[in-house]
Parts: C-alpha cells; sequence; structure tokens
C-alpha cells in the first residue's frame, strides 16, 4: 500500500534533523516519501496533497544542499535563510496535516479506532510543533541567544517526542491498515511519467522479495514436515520396542 515505504522516508527525512552533522538525509528521505505517498494518494485525495507537501519540502531541502555546498547565502543567519527556513516549515507542516488526515480516514475505512485517534493526536501535537518553531523563527532577532537556546532546546525535545509517535504512527498503519485493504482493487497509475517507472521498479523489487519469502517459507514448512515425520517415525519404534 505504501505505508512500509512511507516509513522508511519519513525517518530519513525528519530523524536526522537532531543530528548536528547534514549528509543529505532529508533529500532521500524527502525523494522517498513524494513517491510512497503518490502510491497513497489512490486510497485518499489527502495523501496527494501530502505529496505536493513533501514535494516542496524536497525543493527547498535541496536549495539548503546547494547553498552549504557552493555558499549562496549564510547557513543559521540573514533574510534569505530565513525566508528558506519558513517555506520548509511551512511544506512540513502542510504535508504532516494531510497526512495526518489521509491516516485518518483510511484507518476508518479499514476499522482501525485507535489508529484514527492516533492519527487525530499526532495532527494536534505536531502543528503545535510547527507552530512554535515558525514563531521562534520569526522572534529569534530580538531574543538574546541565552533565551533563544533556551527555547530551541525546549522545542527540539518536544519535537523528537512527536517524531517518535509519528513513526509509531506510520508503522501501525503498515502493520494493521495494509492487511485490512490487501483486497483492494487495482488504483489508476499516476499522470507523473517519473511516479509510474518508480512505481514499476519498487514493484518489481517487492515481487521478488515476496517471491523470495514465499520460497523461505515453503522450504522452512517442507523441513518442519520432515523433521515431524521423522519424530513421529522414532516415537513409534520406541513404543514397539516398549511393548515387547
Amino acid at each position: 500500500m505504501g505505508f512500509g515505504t512511507l516509513l522508511f522516508g519519513y525517518f530519513a527525512m525528519f530523524a536526522f534533523s537532531v543530528s548536528p552533522y547534514y549528509f543529505f538525509a532529508d533529500i532521500i528521505g524527502a525523494f522517498v516519501a513524494v513517491y510512497a505517498l503518490s502510491k497513497l494518494a489512490e486510497y485518499s485525495r489527502y495523501f496527494g496533497l501530502a505529496m505536493f507537501g513533501a514535494l516542496g519540502f524536497l525543493i527547498v531541502s535541496g536549495v539548503n544542499a546547494v547553498s552549504l555546498l557552493f555558499g549562496l547565502y549564510p547557513m543559521g543567519e540573514g533574510v534569505l535563510w530565513t525566508v528558506v527556513e519558513v517555506l520548509k516549515l511551512a511544506a512540513g507542516c502542510a504535508m504532516h496535516v494531510w497526512l495526518f488526515l489521509g491516516i485518518r480516514v483510511v484507518a476508518e475505512r479499514a476499522g482501525q479506532e485507535k489508529l484514527r485517534r492516533n492519527g487525530l493526536r499526532d495532527l494536534v501535537a505536531t502543528s503545535l510543533y510547527y507552530a512554535a518553531a515558525l514563531l521562534v523563527l520569526i522572534l529569534s532577532p530580538v531574543l538574546s541567544d541565552r533565551t533563544g537556546q533556551a527555547v530551541s532546546a525546549g522545542i527540539l525535545l518536544y519535537w523528537v517526542v512527536c517524531l517518535f509517535l509519528n513513526l509509531l504512527l506510520i508503522y501501525g498503519c503498515f502493520s494493521s491498515i495494509v492487511p485490512a485493504d490487501a483486497d483492494l482493487s487495482v488504483k489508476p497509475r499516476s499522470k507523473i511519467g517519473f511516479l509510474n517507472k518508480m512505481s514499476d521498479k519498487f514493484d518489481e523489487l517487492d515481487d521478488k522479495k515476496n517471491e523470495y519469502r514465499r520460497e523461505s517459507m515453503k522450504l522452512a514448512m517442507e523441513e518442519a514436515d520432515r523433521l515431524h515425520a521423522k519424530r513421529a517415525e522414532r516415537d513409534k519404534k520406541k513404543k514397539k520396542k516398549h511393548g515387547k
């Protein structure tokens, strides 16, 4: 359905944001998330809107990466950097809002009431984070260094909690909603060509992985049957021996 791929993409997009080191994980994660959300868009239009949020996040992250490599603007200061960060926050917020609304829709269809409630919880909690982060970013020029650092540390800690809850929610969708929707009919393909090519490639990899799992399971079951038959034969011989 796409939640497994989204889990990886989401983790790469945001988990490393708490790290002091930058190695383009947000770009890779956003690229994967765009693909995953394009697949999920077949089940709810909210996921399609979330895909555009992730695409905006990807573009802004790419601008930041180019600036980091070629020094287009100083990182952490200046009007241009602030504008880029505001756009990144806006794109991230939009992606989360539409994502959680989409999760609520598919969770309700699948009869997963707990996931539906958790979707609302994460929607509120994550929106509060983005509102606080945007407010601090705008007020940073008038805040003292000590106050700014303290507030930023508190927001970062809160974000870690939100991130953990969001990952749990996506994993819950992956483990609970996918089986419930396994019998859904094939949906129309995307109108975006490169997304179809990506989808075909990932589907091919999934087919190979599933085929390997089926073969492994088949071999394991055959081995278990063989051992069971061998054990039964041994027990039968023991009973005959004791009977004599």
